[in-house]
This record gives C-alpha cells, sequence and structure tokens, in this order.
C-alpha cells in the first residue's frame, strides 16, 4: 500500500514538471526584447527630460532591462538611464519603463518610494511577448 502511495506521487509530480515544461525563448526573441526595451526607455526618458527644463541639454544613457533572458523574455519592465550633464559630467539616475508611455519615468529616488520598485529584479509576466513599440 506504502509503495503505491509512493508511486503515485511519483507520477504525479513527474505529470506536474511535465506540464510546467520549459518555456525559455530564443536568442533571437530576447534580443528583440532587450532593443525595444532600450528604444522604449530611451522614448521615456526624451519624453522626462522634455517636461524637465534643467535636463533639457542633458544626454541619455541608457542600459535596458537587464532581466530579459531565456525564462523571462518579458524582463522587469524597468530599465535604469542616466541623464548626464554634457558640461559636468554629472548624472541624474532614472528609472524608465519598457513597455508603458504612460508610466514613463521616475528619478530613481522617486522609484525607490512606489510600488514599481517591487517590480524590479522580478519576472513580470503581465507584459506582452513581443513588447510592443511605443515611440511614436
Amino acid at each position: 500500500m506504502k509503495k503505491a502511495a509512493t508511486l503515485v506521487s511519483i507520477i504525479a509530480l513527474s505529470t506536474a514538471l511535465i506540464a510546467c515544461g520549459s518555456k525559455e525563448v530564443s536568442w533571437k526573441t530576447q534580443e528583440t526584447q532587450r532593443a525595444l526595451a532600450i528604444e522604449n526607455s530611451e522614448f521615456n526618458a526624451r519624453a522626462f527630460r522634455m517636461k524637465n527644463n534643467r535636463f533639457a541639454s542633458w544626454n541619455i544613457m541608457g542600459r535596458g532591462d537587464s532581466t530579459i533572458g531565456p525564462e523571462c523574455a518579458n524582463g522587469d519592465g524597468w530599465a535604469s538611464v542616466d541623464l548626464v550633464n554634457p558640461k559636468t559630467g554629472g548624472k541624474q539616475p532614472l528609472k524608465c519603463s519598457t513597455a508603458s508611455a504612460n508610466i514613463g519615468c521616475l528619478l530613481k529616488r522617486d522609484f525607490a518610494e512606489r510600488n514599481y520598485s517591487q517590480e524590479e529584479g522580478q519576472c513580470n509576466t503581465n507584459l506582452p511577448v513581443p513588447m510592443p513599440k511605443i515611440a511614436k
């Protein structure tokens, strides 16, 4: 009886693991998602810069979404972007959405105070694959 229960448990576990399967995406899909994440976050950074006159002449240095990978084509939905003062080299760090123009960018310190910060570093399966291009 004990052996039968163990066997049933093993079969159930095996079935569950097979059902989960690997949801890894191809290198091409990852690269497409990375490119769109950079493009979208830089679009949001340009919009942020336009709304904040003190940064009007600052350069944009984007780094993309580092959580995009074979098991997470969505990424976490956030990219680190720096606005760089061309005269002094000083930087203003931003966190920019990779998928939403409506969310846009936040100063890194403001981002840390919002619920959005809980998404950082976690695969956000609510994001679409392929990611939409938000630049107009």
